[in-house]
């Protein structure tokens, strides 16, 4: 009998309590993030709902919403008793819901971008600067 044995990721995740945002989004965007720069890949595990909760000293349930978040958006699924893994067939996007999302997020930023004083040629340049950083490192 064979046993395969799965490294889970050690997550390095740090919270702001005072952002405003609600943790189980930060948990989300951070860990969307590592998928993002190649630094979790397909098939890795993540720490369990409890490892998790306890090394970022907050609710389980935190943790499971934002387990599931990923979950729903393809990122990730969640095997019962096993754990949750990244997905490794992460399709593309419709279009029109690609777009729809994109156009969301691009709001979101020029929003954030606006009330710290900052242009539109000034996000323009970051996001070029960290499309070519988050292509370097994959």
């Amino acid at each position: 009998m064979c046993c395969t044995t799965v490294n889970t990721v050690i997550m390095h995740i740090s919270l702001n309590h005072h952002s405003g945002d609600p943790l189980y989004r930060q948990v989300v965007e951070a860990i969307r993030l590592r998928i993002a720069k190649g630094e979790i890949e397909a098939g890795e595990q993540l720490p369990s709902i409890r490892d998790l909760a306890a090394q970022l000293q907050i609710n389980s349930r935190t943790v499971v919403k934002a387990y599931e978040e990923l979950d729903r958006a393809g990122l990730v699924v969640m095997q019962q008793g096993r754990g949750v893994f990244v997905a490794s067939n992460r399709a593309a996007l419709p279009a029109s819901e690609r777009r729809k999302r994109l156009r969301e997020l691009a709001v979101k930023l020029l929003v954030e971008a606006t009330q710290v004083g900052s242009n539109l040629d000034e996000v323009i340049d970051i996001i070029h600067e960290t499309a070519k950083e988050l292509e370097t490192k994959q």
